[in-house]
């Protein structure tokens, strides 16, 4: 593998996940938030849990189909072919998709109110600093694969 042959995405996409919820949760405790109710709109936790368990199933979903076609998973090593099938039909990032779900719904389910806070800024880093370099790198090395796939698969949802 060379290094040129990948995306050069800024960061590792669970890491930035993992770090968007640690500071969450460490501006939680130093500086509480308290504008979600847990009977308010909707039961928050309840809402919480079923975006937690949806972004569960759509990660399998997602992984399964990058298998299937034999392709890498991790972002920093090469692309090997055009994810078209399972939820890839859909959109084209689902598996970036699912960590903005999870972390939207640990921050319901728990009542961590920064870390919902925090999740546009999640957002950015992965549309910004992964997505968009992604697509730069697909679209040098599958030209044509990857123009009919944004012709008809939105990027996000």
């Amino acid at each position: 593998m060379t290094e040129k042959d990948s995306p050069r995405v800024v960061i590792f996409p669970p890491l930035a996940v993992a770090i968007a919820l640690v500071v969450g949760i460490a501006l939680q405790w130093l500086y509480p938030l308290r504008f979600m109710q847990p009977r308010g709109f909707g039961n928050p936790p309840v809402i919480g849990t079923v975006l937690i368990v949806v972004a569960f199933v759509i990660a399998i979903w997602s992984i399964r189909s990058f298998r299937a076609a034999g392709t890498n998973i991790n972002p920093a090593k090469p692309a090997l072919v055009i994810v078209k099938s399972g939820p890839y039909r859909l959109s084209r990032n689902p598996m970036y998709l699912t960590l903005l779900l999870a972390q939207a719904g640990i921050g319901l389910a728990f009542s961590i109110e920064w870390v919902l806070v925090i999740t546009p800024a999640l957002w950015a880093v992965l549309h910004f600093g992964v997505v968009l370099r992604e697509e730069v790198y697909l679209e040098a090395k599958f030209s044509d694969d990857f123009g009919a796939l944004k012709s008809r698969t939105r990027r996000w949802i």
